[in-house]
């Protein structure tokens, strides 16, 4: 017959045996969730990189068509003034020889 002090020594190796069990596991599933946070920071970073090439392709393709847009207004500008001048170049030249011909006659 097994004697109080056999059963406590069972007890005792089943309490550490269920600890060690306890500890392996805790560690294996601490271990497992770093792996899964790691996987998760490196995906975010992934992410946030996506995101901001896309958001720097947008905000050049919006300084693209800016640009365009005032090229465009800056080359119609051009063309009026152009003109203006064109038309202030034939009257200066008329001016001019309107005053030699003026004098030339005197």
């Amino acid at each position: 017959m097994e004697t109080v002090w056999d059963e406590l020594k069972k007890i005792e190796t089943q309490a550490e045996r269920i600890k060690t069990e306890a500890q392996n596991k805790a560690e294996t599933l601490t271990s497992l969730a770093q792996q899964e946070a790691e996987k998760l920071i490196e995906n975010g970073k992934t992410y946030a990189q996506e995101e901001a090439q896309q958001y720097y392709a947008s905000i050049m393709d919006e300084a693209n068509r800016r640009r365009d847009k005032q090229l465009e207004a800056n080359r119609q500008d051009m063309e009026k003034l152009k003109v203006r001048a064109e038309k202030h170049l034939e009257q200066a030249s008329s001016a001019i020889v309107n005053s030699v011909l003026g004098e030339t006659k005197l």
